[in-house]
């Protein structure tokens, strides 16, 4: 009578649970990872999924419509999403200025954001134009800005690019990044700048 050999009766079975197995592991895998460099990735450019957002060329194609940027608790500028509002409604820089003069929202301001358009001295006195070339130019009431401050370089910075991404997701060739479009922000009596949005997301 020959012996029985149970281990080989048992390996078939163990390999093809092994088997069975590997692709759903695998597919869990797939699925995971893409998630999770996603987040990686969208935390490396400032850019919170819900709610807040960064914006800029390094976050191109994430949102469609408006964005406001707006100053962190930390001193870094923040975009906002107004998904109800496209851009295209806001060609007008001066309507722009009006909206980040109005601040952020109740949930906006509980999350530590806060506009410099429109605070303490200056409510009034900001004003912007288009020339034939599409040039933006923004005249602000202060009579200096100081670009080694970070109040002066945020309130820029929230001009420069709330301006741009309007007017780059307004463009009807839907070709413009936010980055094609310079502002030029002009203080009373100090030096202007001409600047693009990446400037200030650094």
């Amino acid at each position: 009578m020959r012996a029985s050999h149970p281990a080989r009766g048992t390996l078939p079975a163990v390999r093809a649970t092994s088997r069975g197995t590997l692709p759903a592991v695998r597919a869990t895998s797939r699925r995971v990872i893409p998630a999770v460099l996603a987040a990686v990735l969208l935390s490396g450019c400032g850019v919170r999924p819900t709610g807040v957002l960064d914006g800029g060329t390094a976050a191109s194609g994430l949102t469609k419509g408006l964005r406001l940027y707006f100053v962190s608790q930390t001193g870094r500028l923040e975009a906002v999403s107004r998904p109800d509002l496209p851009a295209y409604k806001v060609t007008d820089p001066a309507g722009v200025i009006k909206l980040l003069g109005s601040g952020p929202t109740a949930a906006e301001r509980a999350a530590g954001l806060t506009s410099l358009v429109g605070d303490g001295d200056y409510e009034t006195g900001y004003e912007a134009d288009v020339d034939g070339d599409g040039a933006v130019t923004v005249r602000v009431p202060q009579f200096e800005l100081d670009d080694s401050s970070v109040g002066d370089r945020n309130l820029k910075g929230q001009l420069v690019c709330s301006i741009a991404r309007a007017r780059a997701v307004a463009d009807r060739a839907g070709t413009a990044e936010t980055d094609d479009i310079r502002v030029t922000v002009r203080p009373r009596e100090g030096r202007p700048g001409t600047h693009v949005c990446s400037d200030f997301l650094k």
